[in-house]
């Protein structure tokens, strides 16, 4: 049984405005009234090219926004102050839907707020509302004023008392913002962006290297909807020539109808946890992946602010799984070149030009390959091999971690193309072995040194030799102290000698198995990881 006993009054309070503005910075709400102006000039059939002028007054602490994307109608000024109210379709390419975004960016940014505009050559009006009006009325009409002309097919946003405080590094990451938010825009050509009398130069994250068969990869192809209506989806994907871990400037970057919602994306969504890409780290800081998503507004999985992916979105779901895929293998790659012999700078930063390769995608729910080779097989470095290998050894005797390392530094200056490189390998050698000898007697010895009689033995090298044979006379053989001593007196030749001896390659590698001999002897390292 249903009876009509009444009705309620489900007018939305202007509380509304409160709760939806709390997430907005400058950045977005700048980004928020650049997107009305491109809605606006999108359906428009982007007749003149776009400009849209922004002046920050950090003096005056104000904020303008002009535009000539064509105006508004007087009889639509209601779409400028109401939430929800929007002249945007469902259907149409743009970047606003929701209705609720140049609203709540002006009042996140202002107290004060005055809209001008003119549609085409017609008249010019002007609404304007400050928190007077939110706080002490529900009456959600406005005042629309006929005022003097501005320029034909023009808005301008007026915000004065900010909520903000504008300073020249709000200035300068908006700057970077915008350039990166709307490159695909300005590289075309048909929008310039000025702030403050400078134009945004659109930020490109395309900055590809191309190592032999894993160049990058272009994917294309078009989601099917629930609704019968087409997504068209592109990704590319490969290693950067840049790595900047700690500055996030990695991982996946989604753009909706050319606008980038999302930068640096590493989120278990696509694919960074444990068993698929990993989670984030330095070493698969090469990967990137532009994904690009194109169709009616309606169909773009975004949130209502544009700054983050909508992971229930169907369409983001369609495209998850291959996207997952691709982001796995990248990372992958990004660590295995960098563990590989010569690490990034060989294996994938001098390759910086080539060609992309193109893959079409006929159904993203189904397809399971990043198209990419088999992934190259590698062999840890030395340097970690040798911190692998001894991790357990340094846990319980840290005096030994600088001992290692020092062998791992000789093996790194060796394979250097440095003319003095044998010299400074057995200087770096010959040190290391005094080092380990005084390490030995103080922590491996069990006889008790006092510092006088550490500093007294190692005035003199034969002494530090006499009391190593002591106390370890089995460890090392007297082939190796010979060896030792023959080494130790090369290197005091080129310190205390006039002329330097040329040392060859075979001393290097003969001096460095003997200390590595002796080491691993006095201390149970593991040294023989090449």
């Amino acid at each position: 049984m249903k009876k009509l006993v009444d009705s309620v009054d489900a007018t939305p309070s202007k509380r509304l405005y409160r709760s939806i503005i709390a997430d907005y910075d400058l950045d977005k709400g700048i980004c928020e009234l650049i997107d009305n102006a491109l809605d606006i000039w999108i359906k428009n059939n982007k007749v003149s090219k776009l400009r849209i002028d922004i002046s920050l007054d950090a003096t005056q602490q104000t904020i303008t926004v002009k535009d000539n994307a064509g105006g508004v109608n007087k009889e639509d000024l209601s779409n400028v102050v109401g939430p929800g109210h929007s002249s945007n379709s469902e259907k149409d390419v743009t970047i606003g839907i929701f209705g609720v975004g140049t609203k709540r960016a002006v009042v996140a940014l202002a107290q004060d707020i005055k809209i001008k505009t003119r549609r085409q050559t017609g008249s010019s009006h002007q609404v304007e509302f400050d928190d007077e009006w939110f706080m002490n009325s529900d009456d959600w009409r406005l005042p629309v004023y006929e005022i003097s002309e501005i320029d034909p097919s023009s808005t301008i946003i007026e915000l004065t008392r900010l909520r903000i405080n504008i300073d020249d590094l709000k200035i300068n990451s908006l700057r970077q913002h915008l350039g990166g938010t709307y490159s695909r825009f300005l590289k075309h050509n048909n929008l310039k962006i000025i702030l403050n009398g400078n134009e945004i130069a659109p930020v490109s994250f395309e900055k590809w290297a191309y190592p032999p068969a894993f160049e990058p990869r272009n994917y294309s192809g078009t989601v099917l909807t629930s609704t019968g209506d087409e997504v068209f989806v592109e990704a590319i994907a490969g290693l950067t020539t840049e790595s900047n871990p700690s500055g996030g400037e990695w991982g996946v970057y989604v753009y909706c109808n050319d606008r980038l919602i999302v930068s640096g994306l590493k989120s278990f969504d696509v694919g960074f946890a444990s068993g698929l890409a990993g989670k984030p780290h330095p070493d698969i800081s090469l990967m990137r992946v532009l994904l690009f998503i194109s169709g009616s507004a309606k169909l773009m999985p975004w949130n209502s602010s544009k700054s983050d992916v909508n992971s229930s979105h169907e369409v983001f779901i369609a495209i998850q799984s291959w996207l997952v895929n691709v982001v796995s293998d990248y990372a992958s790659l990004s660590r295995r070149f960098n563990k590989m012999e010569g690490g990034w700078p060989e294996n994938v930063f001098k390759y910086d030009s080539g060609k992309i390769k193109y893959e079409k995608i006929s159904d993203f729910k189904t397809a399971n390959t990043s198209y990419l080779p088999p992934l190259p097989e590698f062999k840890p470095r030395y340097s970690q091999k040798v911190k692998n290998a001894n991790k357990d050894i340094v846990r319980d005797k840290p005096w030994t971690r600088g001992l290692y390392e020092s062998i791992i530094a000789v093996d790194l200056i060796y394979k250097q193309n440095l003319e003095q490189k044998n010299r400074i390998c057995l200087v770096l050698l010959d040190s290391t072995l005094e080092i380990g000898f005084k390490e030995y007697l103080v922590y491996e010895s069990g006889i008790a040194y006092s510092d006088e009689r550490l500093q007294a033995i190692f005035k003199d090298r034969t002494q530090v030799h006499q009391q190593v044979k002591q106390n370890a006379f089995k460890k090392i053989s007297a082939t190796d102290w010979q060896s030792i001593e023959y080494y130790y007196k090369i290197r005091c030749d080129l310190i205390h000698r006039r002329s330097t001896a040329t040392i060859p390659d075979i001393d290097i590698d003969n001096y460095k198995k003997v200390v590595i001999k002796v080491l691993q002897r006095l201390f149970g390292l593991n040294l023989k990881s090449e």
